[in-house]
């Protein structure tokens, strides 16, 4: 037998609305009406026709993410690939789709626009967040579903986070307590909402625990971290521990500093595949929850449903990179 929606709001006494609720896995149906209508669509063996689906309801249960950057460095940036793990954990788990694209140059709003017309997508992640984000105005006046990942001076918008201030403060106090007393924080992009948020719990850090720290900006990028070591060297390095705002860069200065026989504490950011394997002490943000909360925010949004911004907490994970300085200090 080929049920339709309608056969299974009959079988069940309910309306055809509330059958489509269920099958779009809404909360507002009571569980026990809930219950009775999957119990017919696992007897009957009910499979819906999600092309007819998304023609009446004029969604294609696609979303997209466009990295503003070169193609390569998407695929060999192991933030990307947690974050983007993240998404797709929840949207196969409801049968979703995601379509995942580049844009290098720069009229990107024109880009926006014309994906919008397409009507290929039923809504944006948006990344790397600036101030004053032309994208943001654009859908929003376009009245076009979007989850930021990150905040700015603005946050008018449903955005997941990490919690960028309390990461860096962690990581300095961190440091603190294995003794390091005049530190150098190589930061991101300079204006850059990420960049500001660590670099101000790196400043409230300095101050609560009456440390020096000497701030450099490193755009998270490993050659401008050895070049901005290259030029410290010049004038004498007398820090006696680094923070960098991600892991590549903690990479480099360990990489570089120990070719010259320099050995100090050295923590990162991100706790990426690679802080494992050479034993970097790192911030966790939990990339692949970031990921998986805003591919769920989003198709809430998408949906007609309210969402509420998330923050999700960082965490110190402690490697040899600092570890085996302790002894040290003591």
């Amino acid at each position: 037998m080929n049920l339709t929606i309608k056969d299974i709001a009959d079988l069940a006494k309910v309306s055809v609305a509330t059958v489509s609720r269920v099958l779009n896995d809404s909360d507002k149906v009571k569980p026990e009406t809930k219950e009775k209508i999957l119990k017919i669509i696992r007897d009957y063996g009910y499979k819906p026709d999600k092309i007819a689906s998304s023609l009446r309801k004029k969604k294609t249960g696609i979303y997209g993410i466009i990295f503003s950057v070169k193609g390569g460095r998407v695929l060999e940036d192991t933030y990307s690939t947690k974050f983007l793990k993240g998404v797709l954990t929840f949207l196969s788990k409801k049968g979703l789709k995601l379509i995942v694209d580049i844009h290098e140059s720069q009229d990107i709003l024109e880009y926006y626009k014309n994906i919008i017309k397409s009507k290929v997508i039923d809504g944006f992640i948006l990344l790397d967040i600036r101030k004053n984000d032309k994208r943001v105005e654009l859908l929003k006046n376009e009245n076009f579903p979007f989850v930021v990942i990150g905040r700015n001076d603005e946050n008018n918008f449903v955005y997941v986070d990490s919690d960028n201030v309390s990461g860096a403060y962690i990581a300095i106090k961190h440091l603190k307590e294995i003794g390091c007393q005049k530190i150098l924080y190589i930061s991101g992009n300079e204006g850059i909402p990420v960049s500001e948020q660590r670099l101000s719990g790196v400043k409230s850090a300095e101050k609560d625990l009456k440390l020096r720290i000497d701030i450099e900006y490193g755009d998270f990028d490993e050659e401008k971290t050895i070049e901005i070591l290259k030029s410290i060297l010049k004038r004498g390095f007398n820090y006696d521990g680094v923070f960098c705002a991600s892991d590549t860069m903690a990479y480099a200065t360990i990489k570089f500093l120990r070719g010259l026989g320099i050995e100090v504490p050295v923590i990162g950011y991100d706790n990426i595949p690679l802080s494992e394997f050479i034993e970097l002490t790192t911030v966790d943000q939990n990339i692949i929850k970031i990921g998986y909360s805003a591919a769920e925010a989003l198709h809430k949004l998408a949906n007609g449903e309210e969402v509420m911004s998330l923050v999700v907490p960082s965490k110190l994970v402690k490697r040899k990179s600092t570890l085996s300085f302790t002894t040290k200090h003591i």
